[in-house]
Order: structure tokens, then C-alpha cells, then sequence
């Protein structure tokens, strides 16, 4: 005959055991388990020939070709690259290009802060506009897009460019 301490002894040691089985199903679930299985899908980037509809919006009527420089306010590569858009504006003025160089900002209400911005480092575009950056498939900024008035994307540079990559966007002005 067993004694109410043996009984509750037997009680005490089966819900250790269902606990301990709660908390291994529980690690296995949030540790183990997310290992084997595939990383969320990244989303697509920006290929040379998309067709984006979104980009077409942005080029201004009667132009064959723009520029679009996707920029965040709190992108500290594109304020290190403030030099190099001058420089382009200069080289596209100077050669008197067709293309127009647009700024593409994610949120409209940074539109007006980003123009302030642009300006101060002396870098005039033709426009600032606001584009959702997931439409035209921005992975990071800044990212410049070279466009024609169908939306098509004839070039892409991301990241901040290096000299010869940068040569590389003066060339196709």
C-alpha cells in the first residue's frame, strides 16, 4: 500500500517530467527548428530592363530620359555621396544632357527636408518627388536608376560608387 507522501512523491516527479517536456518541445520550436528553414525571401531588386510603372510617374513629360537617385534622409552613404551628385548636376548642365536628375525619397513628408538638404550641399535637381521604393524595387539607398519616359530601367548603380563606378554614371549622361 502506498503512502500519500510515496503518492504525491509520484505526482511531483510526473509534472517535473511534463514540464520538462514542454520546455524541449518549446526550445526545439524557437531554437532548432528555424535553422532548417529557408530565410525569409529578400525583396526583389532592380534589374537593368524592368519595366516599372511606378518610375514612369517620376520622369517628367516630354523627357526621354532621367536620372533617378533613390536617397533617405538618414542614409549617411547618400549624404557622403552630396559631393558627387554636384558633380554630376555641373557635368550635366555643362554638356547640356536631356537627362533629368530626380531625387526619389520614401516618405512624402521628408520631401521638402530632403530638398532642403540637397540644396544646402549645392545640389539643384529638376525634382524631388516621392516614390514607394518597394515599387520600384529599391534594395537600399541610395541606388541610382537610369530610366527612360516608359519607366524601363536602362542602368543601375547601388551603394556609394567608386571613382571608376562613378565615371561609369558621367558617361551615360
Amino acid at each position: 500500500m502506498e503512502t500519500p507522501k510515496s503518492k504525491l512523491d509520484t505526482i511531483a516527479n510526473i509534472a517535473i517530467i511534463v514540464v520538462c517536456i514542454i520546455a524541449a518541445v518549446v526550445l526545439v520550436q524557437n531554437q532548432i527548428l528555424p535553422r532548417f528553414q529557408h530565410p525569409p525571401a529578400r525583396p526583389s531588386e532592380v534589374m537593368k530592363g524592368d519595366m516599372l510603372p511606378a518610375l514612369r510617374d517620376v520622369v517628367p513629360a516630354g523627357t526621354q530620359k532621367a536620372l533617378v537617385m533613390a536617397i533617405s534622409p538618414t542614409c549617411h552613404f547618400c549624404t557622403d555621396s552630396m559631393p558627387f551628385y554636384k558633380q554630376l548636376l555641373d557635368k550635366r548642365n555643362e554638356s547640356r544632357s536631356p537627362v533629368k536628375v530626380i531625387a526619389a525619397v520614401p516618405d512624402a513628408k521628408v520631401e521638402a527636408a530632403e530638398q532642403a538638404n540637397l540644396a544646402e550641399h549645392g545640389v539643384r535637381l529638376d525634382a524631388v518627388v516621392h516614390v514607394d521604393f518597394n515599387k520600384i524595387k529599391v534594395p537600399g539607398t541610395p541606388t541610382l536608376l537610369l530610366v527612360d519616359n516608359r519607366g524601363k530601367v536602362l542602368d543601375v548603380w547601388v551603394g556609394k560608387l567608386d571613382e571608376s563606378r562613378e565615371r561609369e554614371v558621367l558617361a551615360r549622361l
